[in-house]
């Protein structure tokens, strides 16, 4: 019988952790869905400053309730070069003291007695179901948020509850002191929080059942202060594991993460025992609870330790780059290049931030569709041989990796249409997807073009001069259409304007409708070789084709703008 109740016990605490760490996972959600904007702008504002990347990490983090995803967040848009490495460095440290906050909203609550759960938490859920039958989806994640909210101290007072007691005395508390040596026993725990971090993926909530555990008094203050420098090193595991199949800046940024962690680990460690004195005669000395002052310490040293190694660290910035970019080196820069199916995107589970990813992976591609046709122009002049062939080679590559970009974002897309989304979020689903398709579209006429002139050059067909300059005003307005649509690509949509996209077609219209009739002309006067007419109309066309295209993403962008609802609802929402 006394092993059932063991067993039964056992799982009751794992009941408590899971409802726990629901809890904390609802909540962290609930806010990205409420912080999505805000997310976008801060994101939008990124430079490699490192006290604007702090600010930015903090805020982000902040926002989120969670490192891990920020930071695996990170490691993906570097690996797309859509953040430096140099820019990552300070959203890491900023991240690092943006994921403290959890801690304190638990402990200033008040782990340390019974919270008020029966009057303060479940009135407020009660409170808050009128909103789960609000149209708006704002209204809905409020609600979520407070749920999750309730879930998690649910899950900390079932925990605590029947957490079985346990003193100095006790065989299972010398167990655990292995030695007699403190930085021993302090390596043993920074161990265990390395561990229990990486098995549940969440450095707030195993800084959280540390701060329980601590005060039902299974281990000493110093060795829980331990565990959280491991917790602090276990939750790089998530950016590291991502940054395993990315490319060599994004595996920098992984690197960054970890020895920012390390670097801390390796002064505080000798410290650990004088630190606690410190910080219990801190916490005796203020005017706290005294049941309290064991989750408030921790809570202090968790803050303190991730400001003293930001600040240490910010100091020491070019070093501590150049001992990153010592473990990784340049390679031959093969592994650079953009690959969208090495983004981890098993953390990213909320749309916004997913979308946010999407939109700059489509900017990115859109760029790359640019500058797949601006090597058309070059090609059609291109007399010698093997440098001819060398371009087209480039050409047909890039055509490949454009098809690449298309399956894997598309594929992405899919993934991202799987979480309950807005009618907003679906209606911007919808508009990316079109665009992903007309560009992939632009690259393949682009690549068409390459396999006309190469037919050209072949068959010996010569332009004469005044089909060249026709032909280069063609290209010269596709080039202005592409690089307006990548522009756009490139703005919030919020902000985008089809004015000058129209403006430019219209004049796309007029020329080409000069080009088409002076062609034309030349054909009645037999002045053009059928062939060389052949080729000149056929690349003419298929230019056409690209700047209709053009427009087209940009409209594309426009119908996504339109669809939005109106700033009434918006207000509503």
């Amino acid at each position: 019988m006394a092993f059932f109740n063991i067993i039964i016990q056992i799982l009751t605490l794992i009941g408590a952790l899971v409802l726990f760490l629901y809890g904390m996972k609802v909540m962290s959600e609930s806010l990205q869905k409420l912080a999505g904007r805000k997310m976008r702008n801060i994101l939008a504002k990124i430079t490699s400053r490192p006290s604007r990347g702090i600010l930015t990490g903090f805020l982000i983090t902040a926002l989120i309730q969670s490192s891990s995803a920020s930071t695996v967040l990170l490691v993906s848009f570097v690996n797309a070069g859509l953040i430096s490495f140099t820019e990552s460095i300070g959203i890491i440290f900023g991240a690092n003291i943006g994921t403290t906050i959890t801690a304190w909203l638990i402990s200033l609550v008040g782990i340390g007695n019974n919270f008020g759960i029966y009057s303060v938490v479940l009135p407020l859920v009660a409170l808050v179901l009128p909103l789960f039958f609000s149209y708006s989806l704002k209204n809905k994640a409020r609600a979520e948020f407070v749920i999750g909210f309730a879930m998690l101290f649910v899950g900390i007072l079932f925990f605590k509850e029947n957490l079985p007691e346990i003193n100095e005395d006790s065989a299972l508390f010398k167990g655990l002191l292995l030695s007699d040596n403190p930085i021993i026993n302090h390596l043993v725990f920074v161990g265990i929080g390395i561990l229990i971090t990486i098995i549940f993926q969440s450095s707030s909530a195993t800084i959280t059942f540390t701060m329980l555990l601590a005060l039902e008094g299974w281990f000493p203050f110093s060795a829980a202060l331990a565990m959280v420098v491991g917790e602090n090193i276990g939750t790089t595991a998530t950016a590291v594991f991502a940054g395993i199949v990315a490319n060599r800046s994004a595996r920098r940024t992984a690197l960054a993460h970890l020895l920012f962690n390390l670097f801390g680990f390796v002064w505080v460690l000798p410290f650990i025992g004088v630190i606690s004195v410190w910080v219990e005669s801190f916490t005796a000395g203020i005017n706290i609870d005294p049941v309290n002052q064991i989750p408030i310490g921790i809570s202090i040293f968790h803050t303190s330790f991730n400001l003293v190694n930001t600040v240490l660290l910010t100091l020491l910035f070019v070093p501590f780059k150049k001992v990153c970019l010592a473990f990784l080196p340049n390679g031959n820069g093969n592994d650079e290049v953009f690959r969208l199916k090495y983004i981890d995107n098993s953390i990213l589970s909320t749309s916004e931030l997913s979308i946010l990813q999407v939109r700059k992976e489509i900017a990115h591609m859109g760029k790359q569709v640019t500058l797949l046709f601006k090597m058309v122009p070059d090609l059609l002049l291109e007399k010698r041989e093997k440098r001819f062939g060398k371009m087209l080679k480039q050409m047909q590559d890039g055509e490949e990796l454009i098809d690449e970009m298309e399956v894997e974002i598309t594929d992405y897309i899919t993934k991202i249409s799987k979480v309950e989304l807005s009618d907003q979020g679906k209606q911007r689903i919808d508009a990316m997807l079109k665009i992903i398709d007309y560009l992939e579209t632009i690259a393949d006429v682009s690549y068409q073009m390459s396999l006309t002139i190469r037919k050209k050059h072949n068959a010996k067909a010569w332009f004469t001069q005044e089909l060249r300059n026709n032909l280069s005003k063609e290209f010269g307005l596709i080039e202005k259409s592409l690089n307006l649509m990548v522009n756009n690509l490139q703005e919030d949509y919020l902000k985008v304007d089809l004015h000058d996209a129209r403006r430019l077609e219209d004049e796309m219209l007029k020329v080409r409708g000069k080009l088409k009739h002076a062609y034309l002309n030349e054909v009645k006067r037999e002045k053009l070789p059928y062939n060389t007419g052949v080729f000149y109309n056929d690349l003419l066309s298929l230019s056409e084709k690209i700047g209709n295209y053009a427009f087209l993403v940009n409209q594309a962008i426009s119908i996504d703008e339109q669809m939005k609802p109106s700033k009434g609802n918006q207000r509503s929402q």
